[in-house]
C-alpha cells in the first residue's frame, strides 16, 4: 500500500512538473513574440497547437491555406483587420506565405508517413515544368544584372504558388465524397463573400469609384470565385439538375455582386462565360462546338466593347466607359494604352530574356498621363507581363498554364457522372476562357497573390477530377467516367 502511494504521489509529481514547464515554455514564447510581433505575438502559442494539430491532417491545412486568403480582403474592402495576413513578415513573404508552406509540408509529411508514391497526372506537369524552367531563366537574367540571389528568390513567391498547390493537392488522398464537400464548401464560401461584399458596399466601408460610388470588390479574387460559382449554377440549371432551392437566391446574389463590383473585365468574362455555358451546356455535340465557341467569344468581346450608353447611373457611365471613345480620353485607361506600348518597346529590347524580376520598364516612347507607385513593375496585361519579366519561356509557359487548366476542365466536364464535378468542369471551362479576356487589362495569375492561390487550387482540383476515377472511403475505387456527350 505504501509503495502505490509513493507510485502515485511521484506520478502526480511528475504530472506537476511537466504542466509547470509547458506553462513556463508557454509564456516564454508569448513574451518573445509579443517582443517581436506586437499584440498578435500573444497569440503565436495558440498557433502552435494548432500546428500539431493541422500537421497530421493535410486536408484540414489545405483547406486552412486556401480559405484564408479567399476570406481575407485587401485594404480597398475597408476591413483592416483582413490584411494583417499580407503584411510582410521577412522581406517579400507574409504570413499567408507561411500558411501554404505549412500546407505543402503537412502533404509532403503525409505522404512519407503512410509511404504514398507522390504523383502529377501529365497535362499538369508539363506546365508546371515549363513555369520552373521559367522561373530559373527569370532568376539567371536578374542575377546577371546584378540582383539579390535572396531578393529574386522572394519575388518570386507568388509564382511558387503555381508550383507548390497544385502539387499539394493532386498528392491529397481524397474520395469522391470530400471532393464534393471541398466543391461544397467552395459554392458557400462564393455565397458568403457575395453577400459581404453587398454588405460592405451598403455601408460605405469599401473602395469608391470616381464619383463616391462604392462597388463590391475591387480585387479579382472573390470576383473570380463569385463568376465562376455564378456559371457552375447556371450549368447545373441547364444541365438538367434538380432545381433546389438555394440556387433561387445564389443566382441573383451572384450576379448582383459581379455587376456591382464596377469591373469591366470581369462584366466581359461574366458575358462571355455565360453564353458560353448556355452553348456547350444544351447542346450534345462537344468538340463540334468549338468552332462556334471561339467565334462567339471574338464576337462577344467586339460587341461589349463597341456598345455606347447614354444613361447617367454609374453602372450606365461604367458600361458606356467599354466604348473606345471614353478609353482615350480617360485618364487611367489612356495610361494603360501608354503602358503597354513602352512595354512593347521594352521587349522588343529583350525579346528572349526580358528584363529580369527585379527591373522596371522604362516610358521611351510615350510620356503618362499619371505615375503609381510600382508601376514600372506591372504590366496591364499577364502575356506581357510574363515576357518582360521571364522572357519567351515565360510566354510558354503562361499559355501552357491557361491551355492545360482548359484541357483538365474539358476532361472534368466529359469524364464525370457526378453532377457537380461536371458543372465545376463546364464553368472552370467558360471561366477560363473569359479569364483570356481579363488579363488582356490585367495581370493576375502568377502576379496577384490571393487569386494565384484560388487558381492554382482550382488547377488542383480538375487535375484531381479529369480522371474521371476518385479513390472511395472504403479504399476501393468508384468509377465515375463514362456520362460523356457524343
Amino acid at each position: 500500500m505504501l509503495t502505490l502511494r509513493q507510485r502515485l504521489r511521484g506520478y502526480w509529481v511528475e504530472s506537476l512538473l511537466a504542466a509547470l514547464a509547458a506553462t513556463i515554455a508557454t509564456l516564454a514564447i508569448a513574451v518573445f513574440a509579443e517582443r517581436r510581433l506586437g499584440g498578435v505575438g500573444l497569440f503565436v502559442p495558440l498557433i502552435l497547437v494548432a500546428a500539431a494539430l493541422l500537421v497530421r491532417r493535410p486536408i484540414a491545412a489545405v483547406s486552412l491555406a486556401v480559405a484564408m486568403p479567399i476570406l481575407c480582403e485587401g485594404p480597398t474592402f475597408g476591413i483592416p483587420a483582413m490584411t494583417k495576413l499580407y503584411n510582410p513578415v521577412f522581406k517579400q513573404l507574409t504570413a499567408l506565405d507561411l500558411l501554404l508552406a505549412f500546407a505543402a509540408l503537412a502533404v509532403a509529411l503525409d505522404l512519407i508517413r503512410r509511404r504514398r508514391q507522390p504523383h502529377l497526372p501529365a497535362a499538369l506537369g508539363f506546365p508546371l515544368m515549363l513555369i520552373a524552367l521559367a522561373m530559373a531563366a527569370g532568376l539567371a537574367v536578374t542575377l546577371g544584372d546584378g540582383g539579390s540571389m535572396r531578393d529574386t528568390i522572394f519575388s518570386m513567391h507568388v509564382l511558387g504558388y503555381l508550383l507548390v498547390l497544385p502539387i499539394a493537392i493532386v498528392n491529397l488522398d481524397l474520395d469522391r465524397d470530400q471532393l464534393l464537400m471541398l466543391l461544397k464548401g467552395a459554392l458557400a464560401l462564393a455565397l458568403l463573400k457575395a453577400a459581404l461584399g453587398l454588405i460592405v458596399m451598403a455601408t460605405g466601408g469599401s473602395v469608391e469609384l470616381d464619383g463616391g460610388t462604392h462597388l463590391t470588390y475591387y480585387e479579382p479574387t472573390a470576383n473570380w470565385l463569385i463568376m465562376i460559382a455564378f456559371l457552375g449554377t447556371i450549368a447545373a440549371l441547364v444541365g438538367g439538375m434538380p432545381r433546389e432551392r438555394w440556387m433561387v437566391i445564389a443566382v441573383p446574389l451572384l450576379l448582383t455582386a459581379i455587376v456591382l463590383s464596377y469591373r469591366r473585365s470581369f462584366w466581359i468574362a461574366s458575358v462571355l462565360g455565360l453564353l458560353l455555358v448556355l452553348l456547350l451546356g444544351t447542346t450534345r455535340r462537344g468538340r463540334r462546338v468549338l468552332v462556334p465557341v471561339a467565334g462567339l467569344v471574338a464576337i462577344a468581346i467586339w460587341v461589349v466593347g463597341s456598345i455606347e450608353f447614354q444613361a447617367q447611373t454609374p453602372l450606365a457611365h461604367r458600361v458606356q466607359s467599354l466604348a473606345p471613345s471614353r478609353i482615350e480620353t480617360n485618364a487611367e485607361d489612356r495610361y494603360r494604352l501608354d503602358e503597354r506600348v513602352n512595354v512593347i518597346a521594352e521587349i522588343k529590347r529583350h525579346p528572349i530574356s526580358g528584363i529580369g524580376l527585379q527591373e522596371g520598364w522604362r516610358a521611351t516612347e510615350r510620356g503618362l498621363p499619371v505615375e503609381h507607385q510600382d508601376g514600372r513593375l506591372y504590366v496591364h496585361f499577364a502575356l506581357l507581363w510574363w515576357w518582360m519579366k521571364l522572357g519567351i519561356l515565360g510566354v510558354i509557359a503562361f499559355l501552357s498554364v491557361l491551355l492545360g487548366a482548359m484541357v483538365l476542365a474539358w476532361q472534368t466536364w466529359r469524364n464525370n457522372r457526378e453532377p457537380l464535378f461536371r458543372c465545376f468542369g463546364l464553368a472552370s471551362v467558360c471561366g477560363v476562357l473569359g479569364l483570356l479576356a481579363v488579363e488582356t487589362t490585367a495581370s493576375f495569375t502568377g502576379v496577384d497573390a490571393r487569386f494565384t492561390v484560388v487558381f492554382a487550387t482550382q488547377l488542383g482540383l480538375l487535375a484531381v477530377l479529369q480522371r474521371g476515377i476518385v479513390t472511395s472511403p472504403a479504399g476501393g475505387s468508384l468509377a465515375t467516367a463514362g456520362g460523356r456527350n457524343r
